[in-house]
Parts: structure tokens; sequence; C-alpha cells
């Protein structure tokens, strides 16, 4: 096959959580700050680790709207997360094919999982890389590279990356590997466009044709 494992991104690719972390933000400027942003502005910074989005801010506000953010974000995981449609069927006819699979995400750990299992799909998986896993993350390479190392994959060009915005095919040019972009994004596709994925797929069961080099 083209590739020897296929690397997903987590939150707005896998799994609809996308209004959970606009609604999770709003919350957070709200009680910390009382302002509210644009959902676009929201929308640009998803994908980094949380504290990059409270950045332009001292510490202790920092702190405060993380804490906010966590807060709001625990009540709605449960109930507020949606599998996005074919997932769970492309995941598990990549399995059948013995495609390795993993996920990379900025996300932490412990809600990723969370999540996970909530939608049965954590079997599919050989590989979780979260938040905690590299001191660097997106858009640099350290989460790929750290998955690559952790998968025994010395060739970057093997692994295929896929992802709903801009961070995530960012990460996989910076890392050397090749990219898939999801028509599903929330995310505004022209900028998605703009970053030249080397695949836009309109279905997760489509990436068995890239692996087998058949049209999609």
């Amino acid at each position: 096959m083209r590739y020897d494992a296929v690397l997903y991104d987590f939150d707005g690719t896998l799994v609809d959580t996308i209004p959970m972390i606009v609604n999770s933000f709003h919350f957070a400027y709200k009680k910390v700050l009382n302002v509210r942003k644009s959902d676009d502005v929201i929308k640009s910074t998803i994908g980094l680790p949380l504290w990059t989005a409270f950045q332009e801010y001292d510490a202790e506000t920092q702190k405060a709207l993380h804490a906010a953010y966590q807060e709001e974000n625990e009540r709605l995981l449960p109930h507020a997360v949606e599998i996005f449609d074919g997932i769970e069927s492309g995941l598990r006819k990549l399995k059948a094919m013995g495609v390795t699979q993993g996920v990379v995400t900025s996300k932490r750990r412990e809600p990723a999982i969370f999540t996970m299992k909530q939608f049965n799909i954590d079997s599919f998986f050989d590989i979780i890389v979260s938040r905690e896993d590299t001191t660097e993350h997106k858009p640099g390479p350290a989460p790929l590279l750290f998955a690559a190392e952790q998968l025994g994959v010395s060739d970057m060009r093997r692994i295929l990356y896929v992802g709903d915005s801009v961070h995530d095919l960012r990460c996989a040019h910076n890392a050397g590997t090749d990219s898939a972009a999801v028509s599903w994004t929330r995310m505004p596709e022209n900028e998605l466009r703009a970053e030249y994925p080397t695949y836009w797929i309109e279905s997760l069961s489509s990436i068995s044709c890239i692996l087998e080099s058949r049209e999609l």
C-alpha cells in the first residue's frame, strides 16, 4: 500500500466537537473577561493547544480562562459531541485491510479517550498521541514525528495525516507527511485549500482508494 500508517486529527475530523469547543470558549471569555469574541476568531485557534488561544493574556488571566473553559467543556462533553457520518465504517474498513491507524491530537488524553469510548472507536487505533506526549505542538512537526517513532516508521513520506484545519495541514507539511483535508470540515474551505493538501476526501472510506492507488 502507498502508506504504512494513516493518522487522524480528532476534533472536527473524526468527531464533531467544534460547536462544544466554541461554546466553551464563549463561556470562558464571558465569565473571566465579560467579552464575546467571534466564532471565526475562536475557530482559528482550534487544533492548537488550549493555552495558545489565551497567550495574549497575562499568566493569571490565562489560568482563569483555562479553568473556565475546562469547567464548561467537562459539563458539555457527555452529551454535546456527535460522530461524523461514515467515520466508524471507514475506520472499520481500513482496520480490516490491516492498515495501521492512529490519532494525533492537541487535545488532552482523558477527554479524547472518553469520546472514543463513547462512540466505540478506540479499538481501531494502534496509537494515540495527545497534548501530554510532546512539548511542541501543531503546527510544528513534533506530534507526527513522535507518532512515527512510536510506530517504527522511519520514512515520513509513508504516513498520511488526515485533518480538518490549517494547523493539521501545516503540521503534516512540516513533518514531511502527505495530508488529506476532510470535506466535512467546519473551518473555511478556502483556507484549507490554500494549504494545498495532498488529497481532499469526501468520506473516510475513500482513503482505501488512496492506499491502493485507485481513483477517488
